[in-house]
Formats: C-alpha cells, sequence, structure tokens
C-alpha cells in the first residue's frame, strides 16, 4: 500500500499542468534527440510479488548536449529494497554515459551508439551489482513523417572489477521500439526488450514494456511507463512500473 501511495502521490503533483501544452521540437522520446534535460524518475519494481521482495528507486538524471551530435549525461538513484528477512534505504550504483547521434537523414533514418558506464557506489550490497560494469550500445530509427516511428538496438551488459563474492555479468539486451509522437505533444511508446545471459548459457527474458507521456508546459513533459515478465527461463522481475518528470532544453 505504501508503494502505490507513494507513485499516486507523484502523479497527483504532475496532474494540474496537463491542460498547458505547448510546442516544441523534440520530446527527449526518440533514442536520436539530443537535448539537454533534468529528468526524475520514481519506480517501482516488484521482483518476487509472493515472497514480498521490491525495490525502488528515485533517479535524478543529468543529461548536455555538447553539440549537435555528442551528448553526456549522469544518472544518481536512490534506493530501497525490500524484503521479508531485511529492509534497506541509501544510495544505488552511479551511471555515466556518453551518447553519439545522426539525426534522421533525408531517408528519415537515424542511428547512433551510446556508452555507458554503471560505478559500483551502492550503499549496500542489495542495492547494486557490486560490480564495475561497461555497456556499449547502437541502434537505428525510422521515421514515416506523420508521427510514427520504428527503432531497433542492441546493448550490452559486461564487469570489469569488482567484488569476488558477486556474480560477473555478461548479458545482451535487444530493443524494438514503435511509438507515436503526436502534433498535440503527447505520444505513446511501446518497447520489446529480448535478455539473453551469456554467462549462463540458455537463460533469457522477455519483457514488453508500454509508456504514455505529455508536454505539460513549455520545456517540460511527464510520462508514466510500465513492463512486465513476459516469458522465459530468466525472471529478474514480475512487473514494474515508473513515472518521469523531466526539463528540456536547459
Amino acid at each position: 500500500m505504501r508503494k502505490m501511495c507513494f507513485f499516486l502521490g507523484c502523479m497527483w503533483i504532475a496532474l494540474p499542468g496537463f491542460g498547458q501544452l505547448q510546442k516544441l521540437c523534440q520530446y527527449g522520446v526518440m533514442p536520436t534527440d539530443n537535448v539537454t534535460s533534468v529528468e526524475v524518475n520514481p519506480a517501482l519494481t516488484v521482483v518476487n510479488d509472493s515472497g514480498g521482495i521490491s525495490t525502488s528507486q528515485m533517479t535524478f538524471k543529468v543529461y548536455r548536449a555538447l553539440d549537435s551530435h555528442w551528448n553526456g549525461g549522469i544518472e544518481l538513484p536512490l534506493a530501497r529494497s525490500e524484503s521479508p528477512t531485511k529492509s534497506v534505504n541509501g544510495l544505488g550504483d552511479l551511471v555515466l554515459n556518453a551518447t553519439w547521434v545522426q539525426p534522421e537523414t533525408v531517408r528519415r533514418l537515424g542511428y547512433g551508439a551510446k556508452m555507458e558506464m554503471f560505478v559500483p557506489t551502492a550503499t549496500d550490497k542489495r542495492l547494486g551489482s557490486g560490480q564495475l560494469q561497461v555497456s556499449p550500445s547502437v541502434f537505428a530509427v525510422w521515421t514515416n513523417g506523420s508521427g510514427w516511428y520504428m527503432a531497433v538496438g542492441y546493448k550490452h551488459y559486461v564487469s570489469v572489477i569488482g567484488d569476488n563474492a558477486r556474480d560477473d555479468i555478461d548479458y545482451g539486451r535487444f530493443r524494438g521500439n514503435i511509438s507515436y509522437l503526436s502534433e498535440n505533444k503527447w505520444w505513446v511508446q511501446t518497447n520489446w526488450y529480448y535478455y539473453q545471459n551469456f554467462r549462463h548459457t540458455g537463460q533469457m527474458e522477455f519483457v514488453p514494456e508500454a509508456e504514455v507521456g505529455t508536454l505539460v508546459n513549455e520545456g517540460t513533459a511527464f510520462y508514466l511507463n510500465a513492463s512486465t515478465h513476459a516469458g522465459g527461463n530468466w525472471k529478474s522481475k514480475n512487473w514494474s512500473v515508473g513515472v518521469g518528470f523531466k526539463v528540456l532544453y536547459l
């Protein structure tokens, strides 16, 4: 009940701005969007519903557009892990990233690459991986000129160094995306994630995700998303839900 009250409260705070829609060029939604932004993203992940195991995070994200192609960012999560035996609060793993994008060309095709580094800053082992990770990714986007776009991408997660008592990390994530951006400044996004664990051959997971969002005033966006475990013998969670508040064009 406390978890649901937390998310309902976040949504209630944002509702008064829904009638103040303004026109902007980018929402910061497409993979090739390159804008300076500050974002607050509370999220809840239920790892094992029947076992009472869950994690919640409040992630603060700052992205800086360096030029028309390059963007750098940092993400700082404050996290809580809950279980029947113990609950802890603290700092999660810090994420640093750099992105290069080529916006849509005359053929309506865009593409890019991203490098992320997960720094093991978690104050408790339940709040992080205990491993320094690097995560390169590549992606491509095609738009049809009337609001619809499709994207595909691949991202790899691998641990470099860390706690010897913790499992090494080596898995990939394939992503498919079909989304719609309305001229009235709202969007609907669907993501289809397929995870393949290369350290434990044969483990995989399929996770669909849906998101709706809108610009609530000039340069400010709000969104709500949800995802669930839909298949596979590798189960990282039962379901998750998150909201986000984003300030663009700083």
